[in-house]
């Protein structure tokens, strides 16, 4: 799918398609030492407030990775103490720039 990128003129994001209950975009990546992921700038204008979810998965040995929070379009991670934090992640959110699916729907007949 391609869609006008919400903040800069003249550009366009080009999206594939996950089939869902919901219009979600996603991000994934791998975390290495540090302690916060920057979400794409655009996901300021495309995600729904409140709807970004956030899966972890420790890489090498067991972290106690936790996710702090989410804010400031920057999702916040933390470990056990003294454990260098490597991880994969998988982040979620609800499209806000178009409507909601009706998820059922009736058929005409």
């Amino acid at each position: 799918m391609k869609i006008n990128h919400p903040t800069e003129e003249g550009k366009s994001i080009v999206y594939g398609s996950l089939d869902g209950p919901e219009n979600a975009v996603y991000f994934r990546g791998r975390l290495k030492h540090k302690k916060s992921i920057d979400l794409p700038k655009e996901w300021v204008d495309l995600v729904r407030p409140g709807s970004v979810t956030v899966t972890l998965t420790p890489i090498g040995s067991f972290q106690d990775i936790i996710v702090k929070g989410v804010s400031d379009n920057r999702v916040m991670v933390d470990a056990r103490p003294g454990v260098p934090i490597d991880c994969y992640y998988y982040i979620v959110g609800e499209r806000k720039d178009i409507p909601r699916l009706e998820v059922i729907v009736n058929e005409s007949t």
